[in-house]
């Protein structure tokens, strides 16, 4: 039997993927809504999350003209507030690695960033630990990192941070201990964050522990800048 030809196997993708749809149809992660990934109705939902954080002081930059932090102190911004629907969407994200999905959330934080601009020479995603990693197979915040990479033709750097060690997870922690536990956690590589603006992303901000954490390990290791960027902000 001959191979098919790059058209044969096109078409039958396509095919499959008819039947799959039809067997299997997609439903909104948000409502359930059958035939679309992310509904008009949940999109339009969403609650923007416009003012910036600070990730040294917790201050909203935004809404506060008292700021002490130095000018190169790290702040995030979010998309939007972390509620229904956006909520199920990053719950269905951080288990199912929906290619699908990601780019929708990627243009969110895209959005975000068009209302806070700033110069940015590298994407990096906060990295899971090596054991969660393994269970679950995929990195979420990589997924959208990636999204964003491609959205700004920007470098995606997944090794420029890593955990050394596991933490517990941030579930369920009340917010000293949050912070508690991810002290000291990460690790930069100053061969890929030394002299660079980062754009560090991940899916969600509660009250910015993590974030923090994987930025002063950046620039610890001669980052230049570090803005963190999340879909969802608690």
């Amino acid at each position: 039997m001959s191979p098919a030809t790059p058209v044969a196997r096109r078409a039958l993708r396509a095919a499959t993927s008819a039947l799959l749809e039809l067997v299997f149809p997609t439903r909104c992660v948000g409502c359930g809504t059958a035939g679309t990934i992310w509904c008009a109705a949940c999109r339009s939902r969403l609650v923007p999350a416009p003012a910036r954080v600070c990730l040294s002081c917790r201050t909203l930059l935004d809404l506060s003209r008292r700021h002490a932090c130095p000018a190169h102190a790290p702040w995030a911004v979010a998309f939007a507030v972390y509620r229904f629907p956006l909520d199920r969407a990053l719950t269905h994200l951080k288990y199912r690695p929906d290619a699908r999905l990601a780019r929708i959330l990627g243009d969110g934080l895209l959005a975000a960033l068009r209302r806070h601009p700033v110069e940015a020479t590298h994407v990096v995603p906060v990295p899971l630990g090596a054991r969660r990693l393994r269970q679950r197979g995929y990195n979420q915040a990589e997924l959208l990192g990636r999204a964003l990479a491609e959205s700004l033709a920007l470098p995606l750097i997944p090794l420029a941070v890593a955990r050394i060690r596991e933490t517990e997870s941030q579930v369920g922690l009340d917010p000293a201990a949050r912070w508690a536990n991810v002290a000291g956690a990460f690790r930069a590589d100053s061969a890929f964050v030394g002299g660079r603006s980062i754009l560090l992303v991940d899916d969600v901000h509660t009250t910015g522990a993590t974030l923090a954490a994987c930025a002063e390990a950046m620039l610890a290791a001669g980052a230049e800048r570090v803005v963190g960027l999340t879909v969802g902000r608690a």
